[in-house]
């Protein structure tokens, strides 16, 4: 009988690995801009999902796998400090992983520890420039003219806001998260 329940594993499994894949692959590479990274990051989720998938009851496979992916995408930018370029690719993957029907929703206690913990620790012209942003969803464009400041001066301050703030440990999902609220 264990044979039996394997091969419907195995079966089961295929079929959700076939159907998805290629758009997976896609979302991560949107996401990492790197095709190694890209392979890896669905070599990991597929692995974890082969392993729990017998454990866990899923409305929607498609979702839980777009949304691992981009959790896991998120994991590998915090590895590293954050580009704005990247920051806004992180910001685009829950865009794009909202239109494959992924059903996460940020969570208004996790954005409102960001903000808190944003209005702590960031000196004031930092803060005021990260509220801008993400809060307000101000364009770097757009917050450099208001403030008369340089593009490179925003993105200066918005590196440095998430720097101090991933440096107290408050979570890099939060960010993901935060990010997603503001675009």
């Amino acid at each position: 009988m264990a044979t039996n329940t394997f091969l419907n594993k195995k079966l089961v499994f295929n079929t959700i690995y076939t159907e998805n894949w290629r758009g997976l692959y896609v979302f991560a590479l949107k996401i990492l801009q790197n095709k190694e990274s890209a392979e890896d990051v669905l070599q990991e989720i597929f692995t974890y999902f082969l392993s729990r998938m017998e454990h866990t009851e899923l409305a929607s496979h498609k979702a839980y796998l777009y949304q691992a992916v981009r959790n896991q995408c998120a994991k590998k930018f915090a590895s590293k400090s954050l580009t704005t370029v990247e920051l806004e690719l992180l910001a685009q993957s829950f865009s794009l992983a909202d239109e494959e029907e992924t059903t996460a929703i940020p969570s208004e206690e996790l954005v409102e520890e960001v903000y808190k913990a944003a209005e702590t620790l960031l000196p004031p012209k930092c803060h005021q420039i990260f509220t801008l942003r993400f809060s307000r969803q101000m364009s770097i464009a757009d917050i450099a003219l208001l403030l008369e400041i340089s593009n490179s001066t925003v993105e200066n301050q918005i590196n440095k806001a998430l720097k101090i703030l991933r440096s107290e440990n408050i979570g890099n999902l939060a960010f993901a998260l935060l990010i997603a609220c503001a675009n």
